[in-house]
């Protein structure tokens, strides 16, 4: 498939079960016709963290966040000396400039599918690099739309904003688009992810697709149109928060947090950063300070006690960390442990992880292999409740600004109770499918049926015939 143009359109917090569910009943009429019955359906593995910003980068760059060393929504520096210093050190992306703070953040070699596709625009799209000024047609109406929703409750409306901008792009000349619709996301946080007003939002991006592609058909643009649609992570129900930092405080009491970062800025003996309620950057010193990392395993450590007592917490799934060994992490539960050890590949083989277990697996994957690629746990771990987590974890942790500990909640909790600006009734950040497993649907029709969001950045530029930049963590889908 040769296409001259392309229209990538993220749906925020959109379920890959929910969908094709949706679309099987006959409820997403033009993502049946246009897109499932040729072929164009396909399910595609998230990033960990599975978090807006992070997990926007696959379709946007085609790498993993640890890739990008962008750990989460938010995140921390480790103070580099033996005081607890992190006034200046930490990061949110759910505040002011999160574009200059995304381009100041991720690394200077990445670039985006706007430095590649000629004529791109910007409708709503987090990380803009590469995107020029007048391509960016939210720059203004994108906050204000938020802000709108925020006060009527009504986050149809920047749905709305978001058609109206991409048809507006349009209109002026440019023939591609990335685009961000978030009422899914929004709703399942308010209502749930399996309420009936998340429903409707499914519903209405359907309709809003169908009025997009109404216009392509009548500027005979249809037909050399490239669209893909995808999401960031999908979401589960929540009925208990936890402030997460006060589990921590009890083993390191001076403990900062969002969005009270003055509190112990200059003295902290650990800090915690919450990504999309379900997952946590943790960050603790060492036995001798900051200056040196934290040994979850050593017996009767501070920080094995912290591990201990997350472990025994009923909101807490896994805990996943750096061992003392190096290249060396783990992901533990109450009843077990598994040992990743990365190891570098030679040759086509590439780099592969060493896998052992201790007691019962987490993950309940069965019997596993001593050593396996990535393409090998994608293939035996997809049907898994945890698809694709060992190779995840290595990839997450590439991120210098990953905590030494990572915390994942058990479904049903999440790991912030306070300072929200709506209340949270869904939930995401982690690694079960339910987060990971997100839709990918092409126009066309996937020469596989299930790929990593981290291969349609690069199954985008093949299928318009754009040379691929090398060191990208995705591989090629064809597109028939």
């Amino acid at each position: 498939m040769q296409k001259k143009a392309v229209l990538a359109l993220l749906v925020d917090g959109a379920r890959a079960d929910v969908l094709a569910r949706m679309a099987q009943a006959g409820e997403l009429p033009a993502l049946q016709k246009h897109f499932v019955d040729r072929g164009g359906l396909a399910t595609a593995t998230s990033v960990f963290p599975t978090v807006s910003g992070p997990a926007h980068l696959p379709v946007l760059a085609g790498v993993h966040p640890g890739s990008a060393n962008l750990p989460g929504i938010r995140w921390a520096e480790r103070p580099s000396g033996r005081r607890g210093w992190f006034f200046g050190r930490t990061r949110s992306y759910m505040a002011p400039f999160r574009a200059w703070k995304l381009e100041r953040d991720v690394p200077a070699h990445i670039t985006t599918l706007f430095a590649h596709v000629p004529a791109m625009a910007d409708v709503n799209t987090w990380f803009v690099r590469g995107c020029p000024g007048p391509a960016r047609r939210t720059r203004w109406s994108k906050p204000t739309a938020f802000l709108r929703s925020l006060v009527t409750r009504n986050w149809h409306r920047s749905e709305d904003q978001a058609e109206k901008a991409l048809l507006g792009a349009l209109d002026r000349g440019f023939t591609s688009v990335h685009a961000v619709f978030p009422a899914i996301d929004e709703l399942g946080h308010r209502f749930g992810p399996l309420s009936e007003p998340s429903f409707e939002a499914y519903r209405r991006f359907d309709r809003a697709l169908q009025r997009i592609l109404d216009v392509l058909a009548r500027r005979k643009q249809l037909e050399e149109t490239l669209i893909v649609i995808s999401s960031d992570h999908g979401q589960t129900a929540t009925h208990t928060h936890v402030d997460i930092d006060g589990v921590v405080a009890r083993v390191y009491p001076r403990t900062v947090c969002y969005p009270k970062i003055w509190r112990h800025a200059f003295s902290a003996e650990a800090a915690v950063m919450v990504s999309g309620n379900s997952m946590a950057n943790v960050y603790v010193q060492g036995v001798g300070g900051w200056h040196e990392r934290p040994d979850f395993d050593g017996p009767a450590s501070q920080a094995a006690q912290l591990k201990a007592c997350l472990l025994e917490h009923e909101a807490i799934e896994h805990v996943i960390y750096r061992s003392a060994a190096p290249g060396v992490f783990v992901i533990a539960n109450r009843e077990g442990a598994l040992r990743m050890e990365l190891v570098d590949g030679a040759g086509a083989a590439g780099p592969r992880v060493r896998l052992s277990r201790e007691g019962k697996d987490p993950l309940g994957y069965g019997d596993l292999p001593t050593l396996a690629g990535s393409t090998e746990i994608a293939e035996w771990s997809a049907d898994s409740a945890y698809p694709d987590a060992p190779w995840q974890i290595v990839r997450f942790f590439a991120s210098r600004r990953a905590g030494d500990l990572a915390v994942c909640a058990r479904h049903g909790f999440d790991l912030r109770a306070s300072f929200e600006y709506q209340p949270h009734n869904g939930s995401h950040g982690g690694l079960h499918r339910d987060h990971m497993l997100v839709p990918a649907l092409t126009n066309g029709r996937w020469a596989r049926q299930r790929m990593r969001t981290v291969d349609l950045f690069p199954s985008i530029l093949s299928a318009l015939g754009k040379p691929i930049p090398p060191g990208i963590d995705g591989e090629t889908v064809a597109i028939d």
